[in-house]
């Protein structure tokens, strides 16, 4: 099978696995990168969706009132399918997010096909397919990939329908409203799409109502979030928000340092310059557009590789390859070409060892942590810790959280903005949390600094250690890692008349 392309001066013909080709390379880049995920914070959804499925409630710690610590309704879903199914949610959300980028991919394909009749089309997909940012985040979890692909599904499903009368509102409806129940910014594609792409002939019905399935998905959302947690919006969003400035501050740096990690940002700006001259080039720029200020009004997280741009990735593959497309003289348009992919992949591969250092330093290390105090620790201990994400899901003990995630115990509490720089950990209390007696605490991560073999406490948890009750109730000990070929520890502090682990 030979697939017609047209370059702009004539038509040849193209071997039709050409559009495969790139959804081949996501898969391999992607199985390449595996050992680096999951991150932290899936594990949290991990622990909400066995405890759902036990029928302890939609709960980090049982017994404990039900607080929504997840952010993504959708990805909790997906993760208790996986349990129910009886696969390990290690495994089962990577080969979920693997899958989404090779769907990502082959969408995006397709719609720049559609759109262009330069043969820079084909360059879209394999930006994509050779970003290590895009690439990271379907191993990292947390839904960023399934929700990338889904927007992708939406936006071009949305303009063949409305466009050009090709297939129908049911596919883009269902595939945005899939991706505002992963996340409610799937809400910024889908209302330019509603504002800009409008078929040109009367809606039936039927098609009313699948174009306006997202607005019923994120309703159902906000309704459950009502009914089990007294609030429509996820309680991260509440403790993490800042004052605006800050967040533009924050927002701002996300963007920039962005540049350096993949350059999504640099890349949706790129497809922010489209030429606007049909109703699809405008919604690919407006959204484009909508994105990069909605990112800076949040402010962005702390992690590596942008993970708020990440689900705007096809949009701004697809409005970049067309900007590259109408690049005048023409002569201009391999270059351009050539050299866009490069500075793309460079860029995304010198974050790459960073985040292949966090993965292995910290997450590896609080899985066998985690591990280990579940095997040592007796029934019924609590432990009071930051990162409750892979060490609560191994240990299975109760945690007092020490960044309020799972409980609203900080809640109107006036940001630290002076003592701590992390996004979304500056509310804190040591107070609170040694209110809880803890029979153990893990301070600094639970990691050996290896260039001092220190442990540094964390800027949020300093108001624990100079706590006259931490100091007088709790003694520092260290337990060793079985098996660890470099003497791997976690040290620990154990309250007053509370064994220490062996």
């Amino acid at each position: 099978m030979r697939q017609v392309v047209h370059d702009g001066e004539g038509v040849r013909a193209r071997p039709g696995w050409v559009q495969w080709a790139p959804v081949f390379a996501a898969l391999v880049h992607a199985l390449t990168l595996v050992d680096l995920g999951p991150v932290d914070d899936d594990y949290i959804v991990y622990r909400y969706a066995g405890n759902w499925l036990e029928g302890l409630g939609p709960v980090f710690n049982p017994g404990e009132d039900p607080v929504d610590g997840v952010t993504s309704p959708g990805w909790f879903l997906a993760a208790a399918t996986g349990l129910m199914a009886g696969f390990s949610p290690e495994f089962w959300t990577p080969l979920v997010g693997v899958v989404s980028f090779a769907v990502l991919v082959g969408v995006v394909g397709r719609w720049s096909r559609s759109r262009e009749r330069s043969a820079l089309a084909e360059l879209a997909p394999w930006w994509l397919a050779l970003s290590p940012a895009v690439a990271w985040h379907a191993v990292a979890g947390l839904g960023t990939l399934p929700l990338a692909a889904a927007v992708a599904v939406g936006f071009h499903g949305w303009s063949r329908w409305a466009l050009r009368g090709q297939g129908g509102a049911l596919l883009p409806g269902a595939a945005f409203g899939v991706a505002c129940a992963l996340r409610a910014e799937a809400l910024i594609p889908w209302a330019v799409c509603l504002l800009m792409m409008r078929p040109p002939r009367r809606l039936r019905g039927t098609e009313v109502g699948a174009a306006l399935l997202p607005l019923l998905v994120l309703a159902l959302t906000a309704g459950v979030r009502w009914w089990k947690f007294g609030g429509p919006a996820p309680h991260a969003l509440a403790l993490k928000s800042l004052p605006l400035g800050v967040e533009l501050e924050y927002g701002a740096r996300y963007l920039l340092r962005s540049l350096g990690e993949g350059a999504l940002s640099l890349m949706l700006l790129l497809a922010l310059l489209l030429p606007r001259g049909d109703a699809e080039s405008r919604a690919i720029s407006w959204t484009a557009l909508a994105a990069l200020l909605s990112v800076l009004a949040v402010g962005g997280d702390w992690m590596v590789y942008s993970r708020f741009l990440v689900p705007f990735s096809s949009v701004a593959a697809v409005g970049a390859a067309g900007l590259l497309s109408s690049l005048r003289p023409p002569r201009l348009r391999l270059p351009g070409a050539v050299v866009s992919l490069s500075v793309f992949v460079l860029l995304g591969m010198t974050a790459r060892p960073q985040a292949a250092f966090e993965q292995r330093f910290f997450e590896h290390h609080w899985r066998r942590a985690g591990a280990a105090f579940g095997e040592l620790a007796p029934r019924g201990s609590t432990v009071a810790i930051s990162p409750i994400g892979a060490f609560g899901w191994r240990s299975g003990l109760e945690l007092v959280d020490v960044l309020g995630l799972t409980h609203p115990a900080f809640l109107g509490r006036r940001p630290d903005l002076e003592g701590v720089g992390v996004k979304g950990h500056h509310r804190h209390d040591g107070g609170w949390v040694l209110d809880q007696e803890p029979d153990y605490l893990i301070l600094g991560n639970g990691v050996v600094q290896p260039d001092t073999g220190t442990l540094d406490v964390n800027p949020w948890e300093a108001d624990i250690v100079s706590d006259p009750r931490f100091q007088s109730l709790y003694r520092p000990l260290s337990l060793p890692l079985d098996g660890s070929a470099t003497g791997e520890v976690v040290p620990y502090y154990a309250r007053q008349g509370i064994r220490a682990l062996r």
